[in-house]
This record gives structure tokens, sequence and C-alpha cells, in this order.
């Protein structure tokens, strides 16, 4: 653009925004506070340090008599964020997001939003990252949307029926010349449920990763929306992604990753492309934290120790590393459910064990449900599926694997009996064995797993949670 057209637009610019009766731009008053909800286990110790600020201010601007007398609930101004007003909340860091487009999502200002979560960068902002936001409900709600790489600001006014200069100075921009392509902007002050693209691609209107923050020995999902069907392709964690269809609609698909219980935590990367028919195509490449899982140390005494032999183990490895092969369809609906009449929990997945008195060097794969009353001893399907394998090994005892589609599996060990056989169809509650002490086991209990991409998973998020 030259010089001359540029002036042009300037002065168009500014004729535009003089005319945009009661649009107007105004600051905060200095000395209003944003509030902050009191949580659970919230002390004010806590929440001074999580502010950068002191007992002794809080105290003092909110006309505390008693600082021990907060309660959950409780609203408190937070004196380091003067200026501010609003309610204190969070959000998380997803896939492709930048510091503007977090803010215009969440209706702050970019600069507001980095001051406050102590920002310098935008290598900052790895995925699962968790942000301040302020939230004023009083401010009228806006749409916002993202520029592609073909449409300009002009043609995305067109589309929303609005002033383009309206909406650069919406976007503090002297002029429709500053944006840049895939950019995320305010659209207008609207209600209609617009649904915009994503930032990372206009071929996609919804790209992010769910169950954060992402822990070890749980399992998360990359859900993306597309306009049009995508060959999906994606690697966290060495794990190549196989990304599955909701039903009949190619639009939208899911991939599943799992966290070892092993996994080192920090920073990790994810990859992501995607290509449609015409080859249009975009990739993003973004780190990702990986945080600590609460575990427990237990001993287990009275194995037999054949069953701690090297061999031993390899047998069980080498008869359950061909089971591969799983369903495009998910069978397990919203959430599992319990294996058993009586969910009596004797150990929880991920605690570091030692067995006989020895090393520390292995971690429960599973939960044990004990013998809680001499009638708790079946044992169920918790969902549908397709049985894989059911026989003896070494470790695992009388052993039934399922697969629920998506790569998605449960387990049951050490039972007394099994009442199913591969190849089966079985249904939620479907009773598929009894308990028992078969393998390495020191009484009576079922150790139930779940297991995706191979990988052993924390069963009770399954069973409490829905996935997806």
């Amino acid at each position: 653009m030259s010089y001359k057209q540029k002036t042009v637009f300037s002065i168009l610019f500014l004729l535009t925004a003089l005319c945009l009766a009661g649009f107007q731009v105004s600051t905060a008053p200095s000395e209003v506070y944003p509030e902050y909800v009191i949580m659970e286990g919230d002390f004010l110790s806590i929440v001074a340090a999580r502010f950068q600020t002191t007992v002794d201010e809080i105290v003092q601007i909110n006309g505390l008599a008693d600082p021990n007398t907060i309660s959950i609930g409780d609203r408190i101004k937070i004196p380091s964020l003067r200026g501010y007003s609003g309610t204190i909340s969070t959000t998380n860091v997803n896939l492709g997001d930048s510091l503007r487009d977090i803010a215009i999502k969440n209706e702050m200002n970019p600069a507001d939003l980095a001051k406050i979560n102590r920002l310098s960068s935008q290598s900052e902002l790895y995925v699962g990252k968790t942000l301040m936001i302020i939230v004023n409900q009083n401010e009228p709600k806006t749409s916002y949307g993202s520029l592609s790489d073909t449409t300009r600001l002009v043609e995305e006014a067109i589309r929303v029926n609005e002033n383009p200069m309206k909406i650069a100075l919406l976007n503090d921009m002297e002029g429709v010349w500053d944006f840049t392509d895939r950019q995320a902007v305010y659209l207008a002050e609207r209600t209609d449920g617009l649904r915009p693209s994503s930032p990372i691609s206009p071929l996609l209107s919804t790209i992010e990763v769910k169950r954060m923050p992402l822990m070890q020995g749980e399992a998360a999902y990359v859900h993306v929306k597309s306009a049009t069907a995508l060959q999906l392709k994606g690697n966290v964690l060495g794990q190549e992604l196989t990304f599955y269809q909701e039903g009949s609609d190619p639009t939208d698909q899911y991939g599943f990753f799992a966290i070892d219980a092993l996994q080192d935590t920090g920073l990790v990367n994810l990859a992501l492309s995607g290509v449609d028919d015409s080859q249009n195509s975009f990739d993003v490449n973004q780190k990702i934290v990986i945080e600590p899982g609460l575990f427990t140390y237990e001993i287990v005494m009275g194995v037999d120790p054949a069953t701690l032999e090297d061999h031993t183990n390899q047998v069980d490895r080498d008869a359950l590393a061909g089971l591969t092969h799983s369903s495009s369809e998910r069978t397990w609906g919203e959430k599992m459910s319990y294996p058993v009449d009586e969910p009596c929990i004797v150990s929880n997945f991920g605690n570091r064990r030692t067995y006989n008195d020895g090393n520390y060097s292995n971690f429960h794969s599973g939960v044990d449900f004990g013998v809680c009353s001499a009638n708790n001893i079946n044992i169920y399907a918790v969902a549908d599926g397709t049985v894989l394998f059911a026989e003896e090994l070494p470790v695992h005892g009388l052993h039934t694997v399922i697969d629920h589609g998506w790569s998605v599996y449960s387990t049951y060990s050490h039972q007394s009996e099994i009442f199913v056989t591969p190849g089966q169809t079985v249904k939620r509650g479907d009773l598929i064995g009894h308990i028992g002490n078969t393998g390495r086991s020191v009484g009576p209990h079922l150790h139930f797993e779940v297991k995706v991409n191979g990988i052993y998973v924390n069963p009770l998020s399954w069973i409490n949670y829905e996935m997806p």
C-alpha cells in the first residue's frame, strides 16, 4: 500500500471513529480491584503468595477484622491487581493459542493478560499452562473470529454485517491494513453464536487437547473439528496418534494418547498435521506439560518368587504384545462401570511397589478390588466390547482382555474362573468371571486395568469421568 493510500485510509478511519455513536473507550478507575473467590484449601498466605502481595495488604483493603475467618466462597479484593475490575478466574492454554488469541477469547487486553500472568514471551504459552484471567460480567460480550489466508478484514466485516473500521477500532488497530493472516480478532458486540475458525488454520473450527492438566498415569485426547474431512496425523511421547471419527461425521475426530505412570515430568513436544482432499494442509508443533501423579509406596510380602523371575514377566509381555487390533467404533459410552458388585479398593493405580521387600522398581498397573463379603466374587464387563484374550499367564493369572474400540482395552487378572472366549461380544454388566488368587497374587482379588495405546492408565478415571 502506497503512502497516499495509507493516508486516505487513516483519514477515513478517523472520520468513521468519530461517527460511531456510543462507542467509547474508557479506563478503569485506579482504586478498583478484581475479586478472588476463596476455594477449598485456600489460606490468605497462599492467596498472597499466588498474587505476589502480602496478607497485611489483603487484610487492609478488604477491611478484614479477623483474617482467620475467611470461608469457601468469600470474595476478596487483590491489592496487587489494582486498576482492574471483575472476578479472577483461570483458563488453560490450548493448541495454537497465542497471547492475543487467549486475550480476545476472554475479552481482555493482551498487555493486561501478559502483565497479570508475568509473561515475557510467546514461548511461555505451552499447552496446559494455567493463566489467570479477569472476567467482567458488566461489559457486553463480543464474538471473535480469525482471518484466514484468503479472507481480509473487509470481507470478514461484510460476512458479519459490520463496519470494518469499527472492527479495527475494537481491536486497537490503526486501520484495516494492520491485520494479518490467521489473526484472532474481535468482530463485534454480537450474540448470534458465530463460530470462528481456529487461528491455526481456516481448515479447523476446533482443535484442542482435552483432559488437562496432563498427569502421569492418565489418558488424554486431541479433539479436531473441521470444515471438511481431514486426514490427520499426530505424535506425542513417541505415540503415533490414530484418529477416529465420532459416529458418521468425518469432520469430528478424536485421537487418544496415554502418559505412562513412570513418564518424566516437564515439557514434551506435540505434533499434529492434517490435509484435505484438495491438498490444503496445516501443521502445528507446540510444547505440552506433563505433571506428576499422586502416588504412594507400598510393600507386598508373601509373593511366590517364581512369579518375580524375569522369564515369567517376559511370557506375559509376549502373550499380550500381539493385542494391537482395535475397533474403529468406541463402545464404552460416556464412561465405564465398576467391574464388581462392591468396589472395595485395596490398592490404587500407580503405587510404587516392592515385592518381598525388594527394590521399588515396579508400579501398580491397575486397581485391586478385594473380596469384601462372601458374595462379592463376580466380575462384570465394564462396558460393551469384544473379548481379545482369555487364558492363564504366569503373572496375571487367569486373564481377560476386552476391546472397547479406539485402542482402549479393559483387563481382568487373577481370576479363579473365566466365562468368556476370544471373539465373543459382551455387553456392559455381563458376568465374565470370578475373583480368584491365580498368578502373582497374595490373596483373592481382582486386578483391574485400562490400557490406552498399550499403556496402563488410571482405571478410576474411566469410571468417574466422561471420555470424551
